[in-house]
């Protein structure tokens, strides 16, 4: 299918917003001024953080009014350089004509699975913890495999997303569906992008193991934080009570790490409602 898609060029080049962005994220010696001058050239990006930043889920205590702002006084060089790359990535990517597929939803589970990966890889104690910037990274990317199927094939996903929606339940797996149904499902075609956009090489890969995340055993400590992150911020967006456990993460910073999400979580639905519009 992957093939299929380039070759008739359903799926866009990464934007040149994003491509300059990528260098910064990977670059340790960043610099604030270039990254907000590199975002500042976007009007649209510019907006998306600057909203963010003033968001009631950073609550920040006075009006940030711009980029530089954003980044010393609210969210941090790293975050804003790693967030600004997702929003561009994720805007290449056109969702409008699947009436079925749920933004708000999308960025809910973008944003909490990045920012529990994150806080998880700062307080794990494993001898090859994951870099916590990268958790937040591949956490906010992990499933930009489901915006590239939309994107690819509307139709068919609408109808997956509708059934999904129809005939909800704990013990069935998208990933099935989807397969049933295209031949391929969001782990495969998120893996597949990642690395057609070059993209750091843990964020494809931590995407390929998560549809093996059953198999526990296997996967990375990457993809195992990125896993428990995920299954807990879905199962939040549900409505379902769950107890975050990370093998390396002590309980209690677990509990309070899940708990504050979990209070912060209308604020937390208010700005993914803000990032596709």
């Amino acid at each position: 299918m992957y093939e299929e898609l380039i070759a008739i060029e359903t799926l866009p080049p990464m934007p040149a917003t994003a491509r300059r962005l990528l260098v910064m994220a990977i670059d340790p010696d960043v610099d604030v001024d270039h990254l907000s001058a590199t975002i500042a050239q976007d009007p649209a990006l510019t907006a998306k953080v600057l909203g963010i930043a003033n968001s009631a889920y950073y609550a920040s205590r006075q009006p940030v009014l711009t980029v530089k702002q954003a980044i010393v006084q609210v969210l941090g060089l790293r975050m804003v350089c790693n967030l600004a790359f997702g929003i561009a990535l994720n805007g290449a990517l056109d969702v409008s004509r699947c009436p079925a597929f749920d933004a708000t939803r999308y960025w809910i589970v973008a944003l909490g699975t990045a920012e529990l990966a994150g806080g998880l890889a700062r307080a794990a104690t494993l001898p090859d913890k994951p870099d916590a910037d990268a958790a937040y990274l591949a956490g906010l990317l992990h499933n930009i495999g489901e915006l590239a199927l939309v994107h690819a094939r509307p139709r068919d996903m609408n109808a997956v997303l509708t059934q999904l929606a129809e005939h909800p339940g704990p013990g069935r797996k998208v990933a099935d569906v989807e397969r049933a149904a295209l031949g391929t499902d969001r782990w495969a075609a998120g893996a597949l992008l990642a690395r057609h956009w070059e993209l750091p090489a843990v964020v494809g890969d931590s995407i390929e193991q998560l549809g093996a995340a059953d198999d526990v055993g296997s996967l990375s400590p990457m993809a195992h934080l990125l896993s428990a992150a995920r299954r807990w911020i879905d199962n939040a967006a549900d409505g379902r009570d769950d107890t975050l456990r990370v093998v390396g993460v002590d309980d209690a910073y677990c509990e309070y790490r899940s708990s504050a999400l979990l209070a912060n979580y209308d604020a937390l639905q208010a700005l993914a409602g803000t990032l596709h519009a």
